[in-house]
């Protein structure tokens, strides 16, 4: 099985949102997914399929902490409703975001993203992304994804299904 996983580490639930490549939006050619409600020590697949040479993007939060980056987009504010857009739509019940870049090395089948707040646990690896959480307020730094140069085979996993 190839697939993007999200782990929780940490003592709160996390609420998580991806971005992966897809050729249905335009101009930005991706998509975003969300809100994964993803309990401490849970494991939830988000991506079926291939992984491996894909750039993902994600964002994720719990009640004091965020793991964000510089790549900008809307989310909707209610973490409890599941959404799927494409990266350049919102609404008016949206907020600012920004995405954290995940490229996967093209040799990987499986790849997980370890929300962490401490450095305690196992350092990334070339299947494992160590995410900690962000420091500083947001940077004013705004960037939009590259196109992609390929569109891998597979698919999202809607927020609803525990794998």
């Amino acid at each position: 099985m190839m697939s993007l996983f999200f782990t929780n580490n940490t003592s709160n639930t996390i609420y998580a949102a991806y971005a992966y490549p897809s050729s249905d939006c335009h101009p930005t050619n991706y998509s975003k997914m969300g809100w994964y409600r993803i309990e401490p020590g849970d494991t939830r697949e988000v991506w079926s399929g291939s992984v491996g040479g894909t750039t993902f993007y994600y964002y994720a939060e719990d009640h004091s902490n965020s793991w964000r980056g510089t790549y900008r987009t809307r989310l909707p504010r209610n973490t409890s409703r599941s959404f799927h857009w494409c990266w350049n739509f919102s609404s008016g019940s949206s907020r600012r975001v920004g995405m954290r870049r995940l490229a996967i090395d093209s040799s990987v089948d499986n790849y997980t993203v370890d929300f962490s707040r401490t450095n305690q646990s196992q350092l990334s690896t070339k299947t494992t992304h160590k995410a900690l959480p962000s420091k500083s307020e947001d940077s004013g730094i705004r960037r939009i994804p590259r196109r992609p140069t390929r569109f891998k085979k597979g698919t999202p996993v809607p927020v609803k299904s525990k794998r």
